[in-house]
């Protein structure tokens, strides 16, 4: 009890906000200084040298207590004095003093040498109070700017959706043991070029040292927008983007078909990627001292995909773009992943905006060569109904006062012939499957989001399908809240390529998502997104290849699914680059039938425990509409319903408890506009309830 009313005082002297960030990211700087750290911040979505937290930003502050500055937040990133310690590969002893009345741990995480991933724990025992000095060493420290917003070193009083205080007085750190030498340096010119082309193209690149060390980027590297930063060092992080990459560092740049720099005369491991249509490179390379060391690489396009007519896209990532200026630079990003179409979110809350995007439509695409970008949106964005994602309108479609209607905002997408999708399926904090069901039965989504974070989530897709709805299989990678863009990526056959060709032929189901494999997918003779008629008892012949760049990974496992059920496995003894799958069946009642393949590689994601991430890829339905009847599931649509309908009661009265993502902006707007909304939402259930319930009346009809 003592503990915890310590606590208590501790939060009461705090102001009830301390600040109030005004950015996507909820960073702000503040007041909290010494001779070794320059900078200090706070950050809403902290995502930096392996530390994941997400947290309200707005409770960190710096309070005086007895003359001393005392600092205090969730989650807090310094930057040390370039004068003090910057590019070394050395030990550092770090002395934190904090209070620990109200803890039982806290973590740290650093800028490391040969690694991105660096967060290590330091436990604190029970009945532990007051002020405590703790003592750790830091292994290959660098300190070289490359944790967010240019810090070095970050501490945490928890991980994911932490709300614990952190109350330090001092932070010291000593440089200790031997100092890592540096050879003289030579030039690198790096040219990356296509194999039957010949020419430039530009792609994600590694480049390490015997010891793992990765040189700094130069101003050769393409910048990399990560919130309100920008970087030419990125991060694969390995919870959310490494399920390919072959070496032990993670940190990667971006080069458009050229690089040089000076650097260490030695011997390197290069890696070069490019999307899962060209093989991943790993090549061992030598600088000599004091020389132009010329490195040419040529890249084949192995599966050429936009030569079948498929090309990839991603249909959810944040960039802001200001104005045309930005295109540029965007779009050598889409290059360098091999992106086709690549559509850059605005992002809503209740409150406000992020990532603006300086021009909608037409006005708002840009292309190199057959690379796309166009500005897209998600918002509305709540916790209490889900996230949405639309593309390809005229204007960001944005109602303030009116936000949680969904539905006024669908149809005005449409109207201005965009596209509108449910995004983060499966993902319960966003309670995607309600603006699913209340929208879905008013024809007014077209594609949901069911590959993120390299991991398929499937259940309420396959539920909705066995409701007799046609929905569009897509993925998105959500930077930079979630993956790199283009890790996951949606492939569209179009006739004719343009953006919108691409939507319209996403909105006709004529998809499937990716990290790597590709997929042919045939029932009699017709593609992924037709709609067979055929009469009871014809045959259906379904044929299916698998196929990848091995050096992405080996195919282990194809399924052919119908209404949600896998009617046939392939599985390999040992993985192979293809995999074919065919079977024959009679149409004894209307279905939907997808493919699905994957790889050997795989692991659970840590921080969301209930998913696996995996090289593979999904195909959206082929539908087979047997005598005219629906493509509907009778055995399993009634229980649907019936889960449907009791979980919209419960939405009717349910409480707003969780803070939406900005949580330093939205919550009491969010609480306010939504019981304004209330009545509205109640009438608006009923109606979706009758929709159902007659949807059920039809199903069990004999």
């Amino acid at each position: 009890m003592k503990k915890i009313l310590l606590s208590l005082c501790w939060l009461l002297t705090l102001p009830a906000f301390a600040h109030h960030p005004d950015n996507a990211s909820g960073t702000f700087e503040l007041d909290w200084h010494t001779s070794q750290i320059d900078k200090t911040i706070a950050t809403g979505v902290f995502q930096t040298m392996g530390l994941r937290v997400d947290n309200d930003p707005s409770r960190a502050g710096v309070k005086e207590e007895g003359g001393e500055k005392i600092l205090y937040g969730i989650a807090l990133g310094f930057s040390i004095a370039d004068q003090f310690a910057f590019d070394i590969d050395q030990q550092v002893k770090v002395t934190v003093e904090l209070n620990a009345s109200n803890l039982n741990e806290f973590f740290y995480a650093y800028d490391r040498n040969g690694v991105v991933e660096s967060v290590h724990r330091v436990e604190i025992p029970e009945g532990t109070k007051g002020w405590q000095t703790y003592e750790f060493v830091l292994d290959r420290a660098r300190f070289a700017n490359r944790g967010y917003s240019e810090t070095d070193f970050a501490i945490s009083a928890g991980l994911d959706m932490s709300n614990k205080l952190l109350f330090i007085r001092d932070i010291q750190f000593e440089l200790i043991g031997k100092a890592a030498n540096h050879n003289p340096t030579g030039n690198l010119q790096l040219n990356i070029f296509e194999k039957k082309s010949k020419e430039r193209i530009a792609a994600q690149i590694g480049l390490y040292d015997a010891t793992g060390r990765m040189p700094l980027p130069t101003e050769n590297a393409i910048e990399l927008q990560f919130f309100e930063t920008k970087v030419r060092s990125v991060e694969i992080r390995e919870e959310l983007d490494q399920i390919n990459w072959p070496n032990k560092n993670h940190y990667t740049m971006y080069v458009d078909g050229f690089y040089q720099a000076n650097i260490p005369a030695g011997k390197y491991t290069l890696v070069v990627m490019k999307g899962p249509e060209y093989p991943i490179l790993q090549k061992e390379i030598e600088i000599k001292e004091g020389k132009e060391n010329p490195i040419n690489i040529h890249l084949e396009h192995v599966l050429d995909m936009p030569s079948k007519g498929w090309y990839s896209g991603d249909v959810h990532n944040h960039f802001s773009r200001q104005n045309a200026t930005a295109n540029p630079n965007q779009i050598a990003h889409a290059r360098a992943a091999d992106l086709h179409m690549h559509w850059l979110y605005a992002l809503g809350n209740s409150v406000t905006t992020h990532f603006d995007q300086y021009a909608w439509g037409k006005e708002g695409q840009y292309k190199e060569k057959d690379y796309f970008i166009a500005s897209g949106q998600e918002d509305p964005r709540t916790d209490f109904l889900g996230h949405v994602l639309a593309m390809g309108q005229n204007e960001f479609v944005r109602y303030p006062d009116e936000y949680f209607h969904y539905d006024k905002v669908s149809k005005e997408v449409h109207k201005q012939g965009g596209v509108f999708g449910v995004a983060h399926m499966d993902f319960a904090q966003f309670q995607q499957n309600i603006a699913l069901a209340m929208l879905a039965p008013e024809n007014e989504i077209d594609f949901v989001e069911i590959f993120q974070y390299h991991s398929l989530n499937l259940n309420d897709w396959y539920a909705f399908l066995n409701l007799g709805f046609k929905l569009s299989a897509a993925a998105g990678s959500d930077w930079p809240y979630m993956s790199l863009p283009g890790a996951v990526r949606t492939f569209v056959k179009v006739d004719e390529f343009t953006p919108d060709a691409w939507n319209k032929a996403l909105q006709e189901g004529k998809s499937f998502v990716s990290n790597g494999p590709m997929i042919d997918f045939n029932v009699n003779g017709q593609d992924i997104g037709s709609t067979l008629k055929v009469k009871k008892g014809e045959n259906l012949s379904i044929k299916a290849k698998g196929y990848i760049v091995p050096s992405w990974d080996l195919l282990k496992y194809a399924s052919i699914i119908v209404n949600g059920d896998v009617v046939k496995e392939v599985e390999l003894e040992k993985g192979q680059k293809e995999i074919d799958i065919d079977l024959e069946l009679s149409a004894d009642k209307s279905c939907w039938i997808a493919i699905k393949v994957h790889g050997e590689k795989a692991h659970d994601i840590v921080f969301q425990s209930d998913f696996t991430k995996r090289v593979q890829a999904h195909t959206s339905p082929i539908y087979v509409e047997v005598d005219g009847q629906p493509t509907w599931s009778k055995e399993k649509a009634p229980q649907i319903i019936d889960m449907l309908i009791e979980r919209m009661d419960q939405v009717k009265e349910m409480k707003y408890e969780r803070h939406d993502n900005e949580a330093w902006e939205s919550p009491d707007r969010t609480e306010e506009m939504l019981d304004a909304f209330r009545p509205y939402l109640r009438t608006w259930i009923d109606q979706t309830k009758e929709f159902y319930i007659n949807r059920k009346k039809e199903i069990v009809r004999p």
